[in-house]
């Protein structure tokens, strides 16, 4: 009777034993997951469309139970390109073991093109422009991404054709010339005083320059603030 009530007990604990299934375990689209999530975290305000190009996990073999609890570390500042996230898993409060994931993130931009030719000195009007999509890890902090920030600027370099245009290839226009009668404006507290001038030296808005007072012959230092206006305080 015994023997009969241990084999009926014993047949019930197997029936009712459970062994982890597959899907228990973190599987690498888990990890991919995760990864892509703390990196849209942390830069999808600045860039809204991330995508993940490449993924691997380390060691690949891990066999990892879901519930366990863990803590993210990134290697460094998350940014696009390379990224290296560490996942610290814990058991019973203390450190178990790390599984280690690296992705390389991008995001696409259109950016500004040149369509043709540039010469030195030569002013960018919308016909020399193209917008085209490109990643923007494999580029420049600088390139140009609105065409307001192009047109009308001055290339500092002759430029050829499917260059990828950059803030540094590009000068304010020259709003002054070196011999150009200009108005020299006065400002202090309470005053605003004119007068005609004489430039001394090329100038772009913002810069400044050596300017000759007509009336008085004096050479003072100015601000161009216009094609012929140059703002000096008193």
């Amino acid at each position: 009777m015994k023997r009969r009530w241990f084999l009926v007990f014993f047949i019930a604990f197997v029936l009712s034993f459970k062994p982890l299934k597959g899907e228990e375990f973190y599987t690498e689209a888990d990890y991919k997951k995760i990864f892509l999530q703390e990196i849209q975290t942390r830069l999808s305000k600045v860039y809204p469309k991330l995508s993940l190009e490449k993924f691997s996990v380390e060691p690949r073999e891990a066999k990892v139970i879901k519930e366990m609890p863990y803590q993210v570390k990134f290697l460094g500042r998350p940014g696009l390109g390379s990224n290296t996230v560490i996942l610290v898993f814990f058991k019973d409060g203390k450190e178990a073991f790390r599984v280690r994931l690296w992705g390389y993130v991008e995001t696409y931009a259109f950016v500004a093109v040149l369509a043709k030719p540039l010469e030195k000195g030569e002013v960018i009007t919308k016909n020399h422009l193209v917008f085209q999509e490109r990643p923007l890890s494999r580029l420049p902090q600088d390139v140009i991404l609105e065409e307001e920030e192009v047109l009308g600027k001055e290339v500092r370099t002759s430029l050829k054709p499917n260059v990828v245009l950059r803030k540094s290839f590009l000068n304010e226009p020259l709003l002054v010339k070196r011999g150009q009668e200009v108005l020299i404006i006065g400002k202090g507290r309470g005053f605003l005083v004119k007068t005609k001038g004489k430039a001394l030296q090329d100038g772009r808005k913002g810069e400044v320059i050596k300017v000759r007072n007509l009336t008085s012959n004096k050479e003072v230092l100015g601000r161009v603030i216009s094609t012929n206006e140059i703002e000096v305080m008193l």
